[in-house]
């Protein structure tokens, strides 16, 4: 088979692969990370490169519009459309790396003591002569304990093993098991991991189990990203790609075994004295960790087991002890998972008498209702224009990013910011709520949607895909185009906010409530944290609530996993919370599409929004 090679820049890395290999496939195998939202279908339009030399075969429909002209004429293809026919050098442009995400790492988390489920036992020399059953009698007090024959190898091959003493290590889930047994006296080096499996990111916590002392975070790009950014496209490979499953739950893997490396690293620890792991994740993201096949979460009423998947760390190759437990906190439905459940735990929710909302708005909202002994959720596809689907220049919260959004009433030019300091390439979810809420302020567009055609303005103009707003003209760009927002833009912005609301008006119908009933908001993850909570209302995202007090508990995935690590209290209160929580599917329901269309003119239905469906009355498209 003929070879080809392909320069990437601006890295100056080479690869050499098989004439017609698709570029996208060439750059993971080279390890750079491209976005591709869609997963390499060629629908999202975010894999933008430029074939500055060389021969290629690019399939494109130009009714699509995923390419300008002029991004046409310059050399721009689709990655995952374009075939490598010879040598080539390829420039990847700033708006298409994945590089330098903002990630939440950090969260609200209660003081807990310390109750871990790892529990070290020091046994004398003289205890360890007597065998196993005589350890388990005299250091535990009963031999109900479970006992790998590894472990029982090691205590009858004294005094080759353990002969200063040693110290068992219990896990206490259930059936209590003996994991391991180390020599000397280790009882002061006990440690666990909290991870969050994120669709974008992986956070991990390292974690003092004796004084529940949370060492450092550190957090990284999930590895499968590369694979798709959504989760029906991470569904999809792994359906159907040969061995595709095992390709992205070694990407998640590998992602963690970096996290490992880094915080031992850090806090001189050996990962081989971790011996609990908890996970919290989507559904998705937690089956593909596990290995299990996550076709059937395509079906729309498959039954999702509330059991927690609990593995070891040796048949996983994770970078922790080979003995220690994986314990992944319980899934609710295909797509509310232990992530949702993590949240939930740390609001503390489901012991208060309340009426609570929690709302994490990502790739997907995730909603739960409720208050002490009864919870009601759901979960909408709300996120994707927030995360830059269908936003010609969206793009996530990475360095470059436009973060907030203010226009100026007389000139109707935008200020704005952006994430570290640098030229824009792209504005963000925060920033697209933000820019979103001020053209409706001030009359920029209608409660439609609609451009207004009789502004006489620099910054207003009608481009190849209809009318368009100039956020940030080329020159003040990194990326050295103007940066817009068009119609079609504003039209996915409205209907993913609609769909954000419409879950939770649908939750509040049925529970006959009113945003009046309820009197805690807790907002969790990434995009929440950054969101202005005045913008997200003004658009109709979030409905008013007057009576509510707004907590931001920041990433509650991550944890809730720590609160399940280091305290067997939390782990069963995770399990009971999963157990009783009701799910509702949306998908079923007349009522969510009545709320989902009335969000189709801003802000929302007058219920929701009375004092801003008031004010926006009062806004006059008028000539400028």
């Amino acid at each position: 088979m003929q070879k080809a090679t392909i320069i990437f820049q601006p890295y100056g890395r080479r690869i050499e692969v098989q004439v017609g290999t698709n570029i996208l496939e060439a750059a993971r195998t080279a390890g750079i990370n491209i976005r591709s939202i869609c997963g390499g279908k060629g629908n999202c339009g975010k894999c933008k490169v430029v074939v500055r030399k060389g021969s290629v075969d690019f399939k494109y429909n130009p009714e699509e519009l995923l390419l300008t002209k002029e991004e046409l004429d310059e050399g721009y293809v689709l990655a995952c459309q374009t075939r490598v026919l010879s040598d080539c050098e390829i420039f990847i442009p700033p708006e298409t790396r994945i590089e330098g995400q903002r990630i939440q790492t950090d969260a609200r988390i209660p003081k807990v003591e310390p109750d871990p489920l790892i529990e070290k036992i020091f046994v004398s020399p003289r205890v360890i002569e007597l065998g196993v059953e005589e350890v388990l009698r005299k250091s535990l007090g009963t031999t109900d304990v479970s006992v790998p024959e590894h472990v029982q190898a090691k205590i009858s091959s004294y005094p080759d093993c353990c002969e200063s003493g040693g110290t068992l290590i219990l896990y206490k889930y259930k059936q209590p098991e003996l994991l391991d047994i180390e020599e000397g006296d280790t009882r002061d080096r006990i440690y666990g991991l909290a991870v969050d499996i994120g669709t974008t990111k992986i956070v991990a916590y390292l974690v003092d189990l004796n004084a529940g002392r949370i060492l450092g975070s550190a957090s990284e790009y999930n590895g499968q990203l590369v694979y798709g950014e959504d989760l029906v496209s991470r569904i999809s490979y792994a359906m159907e790609r040969e061995g595709g499953l095992a390709m992205l739950q070694r990407a998640a893997i590998g992602t963690i075994n970096n996290l490992v490396k880094r915080l031992c690293s850090e806090y001189k620890v050996k990962s081989s004295e971790i011996y609990d792991v908890c996970i919290a994740g989507n559904t998705v993201m937690t089956y593909l960790f596990a290995g299990e096949d996550p076709s059937p979460l395509l079906q729309t009423d498959v039954e999702v087991p509330r059991d927690p998947f609990i593995l070891e760390a040796g048949k996983l190759e994770l970078d922790v002890n080979p003995y220690a437990r994986i314990y992944c906190l319980p899934c609710v439905s295909r797509f509310l998972g232990g992530d949702a459940i993590g949240d939930v735990l740390l609001s503390g929710m489901y012991d208060s008498t309340e009426i609570s909302l929690l709302v994490d708005i990502g790739t997907n909202v995730e909603v739960v209702l409720g208050s002490k002994g009864w919870f009601l959720s759901t979960t909408a596809a709300a996120g994707p224009a927030f995360e830059g689907w269908g936003i010609r220049f969206g793009i996530r919260s990475i360095e470059g990013a436009i973060d907030r959004v203010k226009i100026d009433p007389r000139t109707l030019k935008a200020k704005y910011t952006v994430i570290g300091g640098v030229k824009p390439k792209g504005i963000c979810g925060s920033g697209l709520i933000d820019l979103l809420s001020e053209l409706f302020r001030h009359g920029i567009i209608d409660s439609l949607g609609k451009i207004n055609r009789n502004i006489k303005s620099p910054y207003i103009r009608e481009g190849y895909d209809g009318y368009e707003y100039i956020v940030v003209p080329k020159e003040e760009t990194e990326i050295g185009k103007d940066i817009v927002i068009t119609e079609k833009d504003i039209a996915n912005l409205i209907d993913s906010k609609s769909a954000a609301c419409a879950a939770i008006a649908v939750l509040l119908k049925k529970m006959r409530l009113s945003v009046e009933d309820v009197t805690r908001v807790y907002i969790c993850g990434a995009f929440g944290s950054y969101m202005d909570p005045n913008s997200a209302t003004a658009i109709g995202l979030l409905p008013e609530f007057p009576n509510a007090k707004i907590i931001y508990l920041g990433n509650g995935s991550v944890a809730g996993a720590y609160l399940s690590l280091i305290s067997r209290k939390h782990r069963r209160k995770a399990e009971e919370i999963a157990k009783l929580m009701a799910y509702f599917d949306l998908l079923k329901d007349a009522d969510f599409m009545d709320e989902y269309l009335a969000g189709f003119v801003l802000p929302g239905k007058k219920e929701l929004f009375p004092t801003w469906w008031e004010a926006s009355r009062k806004i006059k498209l008028v000539n400028r």
